[in-house]
Formats: structure tokens, C-alpha cells, sequence
């Protein structure tokens, strides 16, 4: 088995509770899970993993996670944040729920992050930023 080699002094990490009925496994993909400080194990290839475990744990256990970015406040738009979707950005400068993604690639939509809290319009919830395009080109 190899050493894995790991710089982690600008990593950003977040404490959560274990589902139940999961195990945290140091170095498994993490998806959000039940309440909002809930987690578990990345289980299909669609899952939306939001980092990594730091640690091994039990059910019920505080588990810190590798975040893939940094969380920051966002302001919620007319159409809602729901904890654990992407987010796109509207006209006003406000984040919602981003729509389903046309896999035709008829549309070139712009992913900001992923909402960890939710929200309805004007409420401001922490949103882990993960810009990316989900289009073609």
C-alpha cells in the first residue's frame, strides 16, 4: 500500500453528525444526509459528494469532513434553496435552486455551489462554492 501524500493547511473543514445506519470511513466521498448537520457515505456515482472524511466514526459520532471549498453566505432567490442542490444565479445577483440539467446539452447552465443549508426567498443560507458548467459549449 502506498502513503498518500496530503497538504491540508488551507483545507476548509466542517463537523457533522453520522447518519444513522452509516459509518464514516477516513478518505470516502461524503453526501448530505437528514438534518441540517447530518452525513453519509457517497453510496451511486450520482451522488452529489460534497467532500471528504477526515476520520473514521460510528453512527451518531461528530465526523469532520474535508469540504471541497469554502461556505459563504448567500442571499436566496425567488425560487428557494433547498440544502444539498446546486445553485444557479439569477437576474437580481440572488442564488436558487438550480433547474434539472438538460443532458441533451442544448443548454449551457452555470453552477455556483451547493446550497448545505435551505431557504426561501430572502433568507440567507451557507452555500459551499463549486462553480462549474454544466453545458455545452
Amino acid at each position: 500500500m502506498s502513503t498518500a501524500t496530503q497538504k491540508t493547511g488551507h483545507a476548509t473543514i466542517a463537523s457533522y453528525t453520522v447518519a444513522a445506519g452509516q459509518t464514516a470511513t477516513l478518505g470516502r466521498g461524503v453526501i448530505l444526509s437528514g438534518a441540517d448537520d447530518e452525513v453519509a457515505t457517497a453510496g451511486v456515482a450520482s451522488d452529489l459528494v460534497i467532500g471528504v472524511f477526515k476520520e473514521t466514526a460510528a453512527a451518531a459520532a461528530r465526523v469532520e469532513v474535508y469540504l471541497f471549498g469554502p461556505v459563504i453566505r448567500v442571499e436566496v432567490g425567488a425560487g428557494g434553496a433547498t440544502r444539498g442542490n446546486k445553485s444557479e444565479v439569477i437576474a437580481t445577483g440572488l442564488f436558487q435552486d438550480a433547474p434539472a440539467h438538460d443532458s441533451s446539452g442544448a443548454s449551457n447552465d452555470q453552477i455556483y455551489g451547493i446550497f448545505m443549508q435551505s431557504g426561501v426567498s430572502g433568507d440567507y443560507v451557507g452555500m459551499m462554492l463549486a462553480p462549474s458548467n454544466r453545458g455545452s459549449a
